[in-house]
């Protein structure tokens, strides 16, 4: 069986962590709260039955929103994540194939069918402009190459023909959108909607410009992505996505976009005068089911989204620092706000390891990173008050905190200063970085290490108080 969307919502219906919303909902006013109270409040993704003025329809929410599905999807658990998908991606890249149809091609709207009003696309916040495409893998071809590149943007919805997009300055798609602009010629471009996990996974994987994402994801799921030939435009799009938008980016052309709720939880930052796609045709499933990936207000869905494959780039990186450091875990914080805070656990051997490990960390193929914490192997990562308890009685701030000043920051980051014009491309943004120690001291000084063994309740972890009760 073909993984996909459907597959993957069987996969969490069975496991508890799909709630179903049978009453209507209005997706330009309700979805968006419903669906963060579900993930906030009870813990769950939400699959939704019946949306006002959308006959027929149905839409998914915060399928992405925990380890612990992005693990299910994959056949692992959080804590295995790592090292599981270090394993898969050790194998080597599984090449795509292309195939002659696929369920994406059940309706097919051209020319003047197209209309983007009849796709329940919904308003993510109340500081939103209006609604958004949050959970479109944005497909594109290096002109010069034809290597594929895959990635999430976001799309605002402008027309029934026309959606905003926003390309972050110097990264892939925005890389390859300018060699377009150099020849005077529109981007191709596909926005697919509504996949297996695999997918968004690998579209949110930071790895060398060249690399096809989608054969990362092909590894990742254990059988090569099928895909077909669009309607209107020479790229290829997933045969088992639930919808696929084909349209064009033009050259030198920008209109106003935002503001919309990022990953911060604040709307301000990245809008301004972005480009703009231009849509030529839709093609989608018979009984298409939307996803509405969920960004703004802490906890969102690209948090988690973005944080995991970071997880495992960092992993593989930091391992190799200095010939080698005993890494045990790297965690993105899903709560702090889109991964701008990591977390290192480690056994730190010889003095100066952890702060090499923490510039490692900074200075990553991601963006996201602008504090990086190390904590050694007794405080669990994961948890916020281990990692507070292991700063306040760890760390010494004057020998044990560093800062880099004159950092490029995330440009949607409102906190990191802004160097260009207000509302305009590219926006540019530098801040300073920060390096927190609190590991013990190294190996090599057991006595000084000892110092800080943690004390535990006498009888801890030998007796039970089942056994009492």
């Amino acid at each position: 069986m073909v993984r996909d969307l459907r597959t993957y919502l069987t996969g969490l219906e069975k496991a508890g962590e799909l709630l179903h919303i049978r009453g209507e909902i209005n997706p330009k006013t309700e979805l968006g709260g419903v669906a963060w109270q579900a993930q906030n409040k009870i813990g769950k993704a939400t699959y939704f039955e019946k949306l006002k003025g959308y006959h027929g329809w149905r839409a998914v929410s915060y399928i992405h929103g925990s380890r612990k599905r992005i693990a299910l999807a994959l056949g692992t658990t959080p804590s295995n994540f790592i090292p599981e998908i270090i394993k898969r991606m050790d194998k080597g890249l599984t090449k795509c194939n292309l195939v002659n149809s696929g369920p994406v091609k059940e309706t097919i709207w051209t020319d003047d069918a197209v209309d983007l009003y009849k796709i329940p696309i919904h308003t993510h916040s109340d500081s939103c402009i209006g609604p958004y495409i949050g959970g479109g893998i944005g497909i594109v071809k290096d002109p010069e190459y034809g290597i594929r590149n895959v990635s999430i943007h976001r799309h605002q919805l402008k027309s029934r023909n026309k959606l905003g997009i926003m390309m972050i300055e110097g990264r892939h798609m925005d890389l390859i959108y300018k060699k377009y602009e150099k020849r005077n010629e529109p981007m191709p471009i596909v926005i697919a909607i509504g996949h297996d996990a695999a997918y968004y996974i690998s579209a949110c994987w930071t790895t060398k410009l060249g690399v096809d994402e989608f054969e990362i994801a092909g590894t990742l799921m254990g059988e090569p992505v099928e895909l077909v030939k669009c309607e209107t435009i020479d790229l290829e799009a997933p045969a088992h996505a639930e919808i696929v938008i084909e349209g064009e980016v033009p050259p030198l052309i920008r209109e106003q976009e935002g503001p919309f709720a990022e990953h911060t939880g604040y709307a301000r930052a990245g809008s301004g005068l972005n480009p703009i796609v231009n849509v030529k045709a839709i093609t989608m499933r018979s009984d298409a089911i939307y996803y509405a990936l969920q960004g703004g207000r802490p906890e969102s869905e690209s948090q988690t989204l973005d944080g995991m494959p970071m997880e495992v780039v960092l992993f593989k990186r930091l391992m190799d620092v200095g010939g080698h450091v005993n890494l045990k875990d790297v965690v993105a914080l899903p709560y702090a706000g889109g991964s701008h805070i990591v977390v290192i656990q480690m056994v730190p051997e010889i003095e100066g390891q952890v702060h090499d490990v923490l510039l490692a960390a900074l200075s990553s193929p991601y963006i996201h990173p602008k504090i990086a914490i190390a904590v050694d192997e007794d405080v669990d990562p994961h948890d916020p008050k281990e990692l507070f308890w292991s700063i306040s009685t760890r760390v010494n701030p004057k020998e044990d905190v560093f800062l880099v000043p004159g950092c490029k920051g995330h440009p949607l980051d409102e906190s990191a200063e802004l160097i260009t014009p207000k509302d305009t491309t590219p926006s540019i943004r530098m801040i300073s970085k920060m390096g927190i120690d609190s590991t013990k001291p190294p190996t090599r000084t057991p006595d000084a290490r000892d110092l800080f063994r943690r004390s535990a309740p006498m009888g801890l972890g030998r007796v039970l108080i089942d056994d009492y009760i």
